[in-house]
């Protein structure tokens, strides 16, 4: 039987490896970033290596979660943070190449592939790791650590790269992937291990496809929560993040600095999100969890209303900043929400393969909606109010849409199969 406590010392030392593991990626594929752009001076070479190393993570995150069903968690992470820091070993041989920017963009191809391998490892292990009872709370924690890493991450690697030499960081780096290797190694999670008929490419054919069908087919409601999910994305995360610059650089006026502390204000928001949900688990469940996402979509607004009316640009700075704020909060609650009920209704065998899957799906949804808002913010540029409205008017909808299907789980409690 579990003992009903959130910091086990296996929950524990799974969210050090993550904080350790996901600020030293963040951060050294930050520092590689720049360093390309100090050896060539090219920002289309600097915006191409980024852009190109976020490839993989979205469309190698599904095999990572086949491989989180068929191989021990703990082992798959300690193993991916040895590569990681045995990569960073094999690329301080190589700084000073004349091909350093095929270097640079290889190694970041390479941690971006090793992320999408790990996250489904850490996802899949929570529910196994935490007691039902703290699942909220535990989802909430490996949220914020996504998101501080997000944030804070390329700002330490700006921080470190401008105090100290490339290789000085990409030592450090190795160091700490080694630390966090040997921690997770004292990792005790459950597993128990699947039969495979030896190959590899059907083994992997064969387990999505059974991901899917448990999704889409044998449940109905949750693939339907799923599709809401991936919906906010592309209609109002998509649009805050398309928006926000556009808002305030170009209709505001206002600096890049001002910018990148409304940006800020986004990771903040997620952060929230993390922190909240431990207030909130206590009168909230995801039966009446879609009254954040209606929350999320009137606290919208107050922006529209300062982008329709003669206001000031300072002050509907401030506005637009604090309410993506709780924007991104509420529905960030939701959404965790949302993923906790995703967990506590896959199978034990199945967690790494069906959280791959739907994080897949949901990242698909934001180049998506970002074309669209893209199109729609140079069509309507004499009348933004109008796009936040719509997105007000979108998220409403999904809101109702959320309570309708969720009444279909009226009575039913969440809790962990492990069959």
């Amino acid at each position: 039987m579990k003992n009903r406590s959130l910091f086990k010392k296996d929950f524990t030392l799974l969210i050090i490896g993550q904080i350790i593991s996901l600020f030293g990626n963040s951060i050294l594929r930050f520092s590689l970033s720049l360093y390309i752009l100090d050896e060539t001076g090219s920002a289309g070479a600097f915006g191409g290596v980024l852009a190109v190393s976020m490839l993989p993570t979205i469309l190698l995150s599904p095999f990572g979660g086949v491989l989180a069903d068929r191989v021990n968690r703990r082992n798959i992470m300690v193993g991916l943070d040895v590569i990681t820091a045995l990569v960073c070993l094999l690329f301080l041989t190589q700084i000073g190449s004349n091909q350093i920017v095929f270097l640079v963009a290889g190694v970041m191809i390479v941690l971006s592939i090793i992320q999408s391998m790990y996250q489904p490892a850490v996802q899949s292990s929570v529910p196994i790791l935490v007691d039902s009872h703290y699942l909220l709370q535990a989802n909430g924690i490996v949220v914020q650590v996504n998101a501080l890493a997000n944030f804070l991450g390329p700002i330490l690697g700006g921080m470190l790269y401008g105090f100290l030499d490339l290789k000085v960081i990409v030592i450090i780096s190795a160091f700490a992937f080694f630390i966090a290797a040997m921690l997770e190694g004292f990792m005790r999670i459950p597993f128990t291990k699947q039969t495979s008929d030896g190959k590899i490419i059907k083994t992997v054919i064969m387990d999505l496809k059974q991901a899917i069908t448990f999704i889409g087919k044998d449940n109905p409601v949750l693939f339907k929560i799923l599709l809401l999910v991936a919906a906010i994305n592309l209609f109002f995360s998509s649009m805050i993040l398309i928006g926000l610059p556009y808002l305030i650089k170009v209709k505001l006026g206002l600096s890049s600095q001002l910018y990148g502390i409304a940006e800020g204000f986004l990771a903040i928001g997620s952060i929230g999100a993390g922190l909240f949900i431990g207030l909130v688990a206590k009168k909230f469940s995801i039966h009446n969890s879609y009254l954040f996402i209606l929350l999320g979509g009137m606290l919208l607004l107050p922006i529209a209303l300062v982008l329709g009316l003669p206001i000031q640009p300072m002050i509907a700075y401030v506005v637009i900043c604090i309410s993506t704020f709780l924007c991104i909060a509420s529905v960030g609650i939701f959404t965790i929400f949302a993923q906790t009920f995703i967990q506590t209704e896959t199978p034990n065998a199945m967690l790494g393969k069906v959280s791959a899957v739907v994080s897949t799906i949901v990242m698909c949804s934001y180049p998506i909606g970002q074309s669209l808002y893209g199109v729609l913010f140079d069509f309507l540029s004499n009348h933004v109010y109008v796009i936040v409205l719509f997105a007000i008017f979108v998220e409403i909808l999904l809101g109702f849409l959320t309570k309708h299907y969720l009444t279909k789980l009226h009575g039913k409690s969440l809790h962990i199969k492990n069959e």
